[in-house]
């Protein structure tokens, strides 16, 4: 337990090293870099293609003024159009990883804004992910479209290999300490299409169709205990086969910012997985989520400081499967840590460490950045401090059922707990934090930016 503890804290102490220097960096070559980079586009108006090679060239001739440069050429290396190197993660416990991203804007006629994006990435546990996504966002100047918003189309096709997965079983009331490991990958390709409301300027709408290839198997290693050495198809649904599988989803999206200091943001959504082989892993899905935020500072000329924030979500998810059908264990949702799609939930547990068909969980959350404007301080490392870091203090209540019916409020798992933000200008890119009263331990909780 002892080693346990300091490999935890040597872990949130590189955690913190590793976010000053990405704040000191990210500072340095804002500071230092010549104003050649192209502004971004304006709304609606057509994307002129990009490219900051020129300017990495210049960062990077490390030739004469090799310290001052350095800096500003890891910059440059990890932002640069149209290709940069990343660093990030690809799901909860694959560890760091790096990779390339090639970006190309296409310029075209009539407001619109196109992109083809190339990414791949691995990790340095073996994990990896490579996908092929087409953008556009085009402009509806219509009578009817009251919130000016863009008609919005993504076409991706993605695959990834996640070699170690942890399964604690299903249900509310797993044991920690009963934990099997399983492979998965999985093949996902598809299109998405968001589009404003006729006539109402709060509202927007949208589906997505996409075809799932996954395959799910066992793991192999002299201190691992494989999935299928405690579970079988009964107990973990769709360990066995996993067909080819049709997902279609339509969703609504309201969303209202009022009186400057409020803003309501939901998602309701119905899904449809229908199992092209066999049809016994075909269930629908209902979800939504509801958010309030409250923004309780303003800035001294106007306007509200929108990194400062108070907000309050409830998630609810229900599967149901028609008699004899059941949801793979792959496809269930899961609370504790954070889930495969790098949301946070019941911060004070391991990630994956609850899983089930039917999902609700309360958060809420105070996000602070330690200065929003940074107008008395001047150059040097308190005005990075200022500019980069934030607190973060959460509340996480949540619980997965095998039944919808036995959702609710009563005997909700819980955590609390606190810690740093990164920003990067108004995105938080990193987090780090403490969690506990879960009943399992203090959990330290890493949570990098899904850039994907």
């Amino acid at each position: 337990m002892r080693i346990h503890n300091e490999r935890l804290r040597s872990s949130f102490v590189r955690g913190i090293l590793l976010a000053a220097w990405l704040a000191l960096s990210v500072n340095s070559a804002r500071a230092q870099a010549p104003p050649q980079a192209p502004k971004a586009p304006t709304a609606g108006a057509p994307v002129v293609g990009t490219s900051d090679w020129d300017q990495w060239k210049s960062n990077c001739a490390l030739a004469h003024d090799f310290r001052q440069k350095l800096i500003r050429c890891a910059t440059s290396t990890f932002t640069s159009r149209p290709f940069h190197f990343v660093a990030q993660s690809i799901v909860p416990g694959s560890g760091v990883g790096g990779g390339g991203r090639y970006s190309r804007d296409l310029n075209e006629k009539g407001g619109a804004q196109d992109q083809l994006q190339g990414t791949a990435v691995t990790t340095i546990r073996k994990f990896w992910l490579a996908e092929l996504k087409f953008s556009t966002s085009r402009s509806i100047d219509k009578d009817w479209n009251k919130s000016q918003e863009s008609l919005r189309i993504n076409i991706y096709a993605r695959n990834r290999s996640l070699p170690v997965m942890t399964f604690y079983g299903l249900g509310p009331n797993t044991n920690v300490n009963n934990s099997v490991k399983f492979g998965q990958r999985d093949t996902s390709a598809g299109i998405e299409i968001t589009t404003p409301f006729p006539g109402l300027s709060w509202l927007s709408a949208g589906g997505k169709v996409e075809g799932l290839w996954p395959n799910v198997g066992g793991v192999t290693g002299g201190n691992v205990v494989s999935i299928q050495q405690v579970y079988t198809e009964q107990t973990a649904p769709g360990l066995t086969t996993q067909p080819p599988m049709v997902h279609e989803r339509i969703f609504l999206h309201p969303h209202k910012r009022f009186l400057e200091r409020f803003e309501l943001n939901y998602n309701v959504a119905y899904s449809f997985y229908q199992d092209a082989s066999t049809g016994h892993f075909s269930f629908r899905r209902f979800e939504t989520s509801v958010e309030h935020r409250f923004y309780p500072e303003k800035k001294k000329h106007g306007g509200v400081i929108d990194q400062n924030y108070f907000s309050v979500i409830w998630r609810y998810s229900v599967s149901q499967a028609s008699a004899g059908n059941a949801v793979p264990f792959y496809l269930q949702e899961t609370i504790g840590g954070t889930d495969i799609d790098n949301q946070p939930s019941l911060r004070a547990f391991k990630d994956y460490r609850f899983r089930g068909p039917d999902l609700m969980t309360v958060q809420a959350e105070y996000d602070r950045k330690l200065c929003a404007e940074c107008t008395p301080c001047k150059q040097g490392v308190i005005r990075t401090v200022c500019s980069h870091l934030g607190l973060v203090l959460a509340y996480d209540a949540g619980k997965v059922a095998l039944r919808n019916s036995d959702l609710g409020f009563s005997r909700m798992h819980q955590s609390f707990g606190g810690g740093l933000a990164l920003y990067l200008g108004k995105d938080v890119i990193f987090r780090m934090a403490v969690a506990l009263g879960g009943g399992e331990g203090t959990h330290p909780y890493f949570g990098i930016a899904n850039f994907l």
